[in-house]
């Protein structure tokens, strides 16, 4: 039977990935805002801001979750392993 420190670390790392979405969806809207911002008013500097969307927050952000699913697995195989 796995400890309660294992279900501890599942849990938080399932915090941490929350919280990694709910800032994700954040900075979607940014970028919505600021997509809707150059329907209403054009602003070259601007523009070129939204052409390198998402960026690199956004990347870095993506590369966070996906790494962080990956030692969930791991973690999630050494609390429930296989027989």
């Amino acid at each position: 039977m796995a400890d309660e420190d294992s279900f501890e670390r599942v849990d938080q790392l399932l915090v941490e990935q929350q919280m990694k979405h709910l800032e994700m969806a954040e900075m979607v809207g940014e970028y919505r805002r600021m997509v809707q911002e150059l329907r209403e008013r054009h602003d070259d500097s601007a523009v070129q801001l939204a052409r390198s969307l998402p960026g690199a927050r956004y990347h870095v952000a993506t590369t966070y979750v996906r790494e962080n699913w990956l030692v969930l697995e791991g973690e999630l195989k050494r609390l429930f392993p296989r027989d």
